[in-house]
């Protein structure tokens, strides 16, 4: 079983300081049959979802405060290798998983924020600033509804997004039998959008 593990500074309630702070004290993990908990790959920033390639060739984990997906080679001739298979999205993502055709679905909690990436160019005393802001000055996620796929070489084959006036703040995303569900930290329902 492969894990991410978002932190090791600050506890859930406190994400917002994680992605502030951009430390890069992610992980991701994988717990053996055995019960064994092993390291694979340690400075992420806020690992925050992992899928199976379809073909188990690779698993995938979402650096929530770098914008990208990360990819761990399982098998082949790059298996241990670390590469990127995503880089610069335009919003955060989040939880993943593993769609028909070899897709990999991503959940988009929110664009991207343009305070946070000004904050992200500077020293560690000016996110810190921005972290001590009351929380209604700190930047903060957009009303949207957005998942998006990708395939096995990167390249975004879905994209679909809603004004977040019905639904918003989407981190999981499943597949299943031509309906993508959507789930949210934020609301009381699961969303169900036909594909195709």
């Amino acid at each position: 079983m492969y894990v991410s593990d978002s932190t090791r500074r600050f506890t859930l309630a406190h994400w917002r300081a994680d992605l502030m702070e951009h430390s890069g004290t992610g992980r991701l993990l994988r717990l053996t049959p055995g019960g064994d908990l092993e390291v694979l790959l340690d400075g992420l920033h806020f690992a925050n979802g992992v899928a199976l390639a379809a073909d188990e060739s690779f698993v995938a984990v979402a650096e929530t405060g770098a914008y990208r997906i990360t990819r761990l080679w399982l098998t082949g001739p790059r298996a241990g290798e670390r590469d990127t298979l995503v880089d610069n999205l335009p919003g955060f993502p989040d939880n993943l998983s593993t769609g028909s055709g070899g897709r990999i679905w991503v959940a988009i909690g929110s664009p991207r924020n343009r305070l946070l990436d000004w904050a992200h160019a500077r020293t560690p005393w000016v996110r810190k600033a921005v972290w001590a802001l009351p929380e209604a000055l700190q930047p903060g996620p957009v009303r949207t509804a957005w998942a998006m796929a990708v395939d096995g070489d990167g390249r975004v084959v879905a994209d679909l997004q809603g004004g977040g006036d019905r639904y918003h703040f989407v981190t999981g995303v499943r597949e299943h039998a031509g309906t993508l569900y959507l789930g949210s930290l934020v609301e009381g329902a699961v969303a169900a959008v036909p594909l195709g």
